[in-house]
């Protein structure tokens, strides 16, 4: 009898999604074919320590981790991590340098799809719709601040968004009327990190689609289109993606066939073009101005609330079976 392969799903982190990450772990766990593999999972702590759920009393430093992690030797790790330290490629470039497979894309391809600036720049030169930006950093905000705000009100205008370009889950986001209310939203916002970015609001209709392998014999499958409309928030933010009946996610969604294909054809671009592997969600808004792409997860929320899992479902793939395909596409 063929001795059972170890997956373990390493879940919380140092970002701010920790408690987005512990959930949508839990819920990979919770689906995890336990007659076909054997499971164990790794916790890291907000202050980055290992807990391994063999041995939960023990809490290991990193250099620990790592060591009992290759005593270990898994064949495969199931990154649930969110944000930054788990989405931006430092865990896979430890991965790889341990030689360890893992589901989702690798370092590079991590890294570039988390990074809004660049991921937008590759984004455009592959022929995709994205918002117009304005980049600074901590110093231009102190020491120019009202050169600055000239710009912003000049290329992008009021509404306008400001963002984090490294955060995920909306986090490090607001929306600023007018340009009274935009210091306050760069304070909010600056405090995530150095840098920050403004894109023009697109009005319009928010929609989301996700591309995953879930036949190792086939291309990677493009899922049905997701209309988001929040219940109460202004916009899709952190309350509203993981509060259950704070949005009404329509899957499919109730659009045009050659709209619907466009914004398919969009995720798979946009897939393709940041090098990604495993599964992916990209987000766009439909405007007056056509299709306009916003970014691309590359650890998309795995939570019972979130995208990607009804997306599948609604294909007729359960959970359960999302889990194993993305399993099996690292194992082959």
């Amino acid at each position: 009898m063929r001795a059972k392969k170890h997956v373990v799903v390493v879940m919380g982190g140092m970002s701010v999604e920790y408690d987005i990450s512990m959930l949508s772990g839990q819920n990979v766990l919770d689906h995890i074919d336990t007659d076909t593999y054997k499971v164990s999972s790794i916790e890291i702590t907000t202050g980055g320590e290992w807990v391994f759920s063999d041995t939960p009393d023990q809490i290991r430093s990193i250099g620990d981790g790592i060591a009992n992690l290759q005593s270990i030797y898994p064949d495969c790790m199931f990154i649930a991590l969110h944000g930054p330290y788990g989405e931006d490629g430092k865990i896979q470039g430890l991965f790889d340098l341990l030689g360890i497979p893992y589901t989702g894309s690798g370092c590079a391809s991590s890294s570039l799809s988390m990074d809004k600036v660049r991921s937008k720049a590759v984004a455009e030169h592959g022929g995709i719709k994205v918002p117009p930006q304005e980049l600074f950093n901590y110093d231009d905000w102190k020491h120019d601040r009202q050169n600055l705000y000239q710009r912003i009100e000049e290329k992008i205008g009021f509404p306008c968004v400001v963002k984090n370009p490294w955060q995920g889950s909306s986090l490090g986001m607001a929306i600023p009327q007018s340009a009274d209310e935009l210091d306050e939203a760069i304070k909010e916002v600056i405090g995530f990190g150095y840098q920050a970015m403004v894109e023009k609001y697109i009005d319009g209709t928010e929609v989301t689609c996700g591309v995953a392998h879930l036949d190792e014999n086939k291309p990677p499958e493009v899922l049905f289109v997701t209309e988001i409309r929040p219940v109460k928030a202004k916009f899709f933010d952190y309350e509203a993606k993981y509060t259950p009946d704070a949005t009404d996610e329509i899957t499919p969604a109730d659009l045009s066939d050659e709209v619907t294909a466009e914004i398919r054809d969009i995720a798979v671009n946009a897939h393709t073009l940041m090098g990604c592997r495993g599964f992916s969600r990209s987000d766009m808004i439909i405007s007056d101005d056509g299709i306009i792409w916003l970014e691309i997860n590359t650890i998309p929320g795995m939570t019972q609330t979130s995208l990607i899992p009804r997306g599948a479902e609604a294909m007729g793939h359960s959970f359960a079976d999302l889990v194993s395909q993305l399993i099996e596409s690292v194992l082959i």
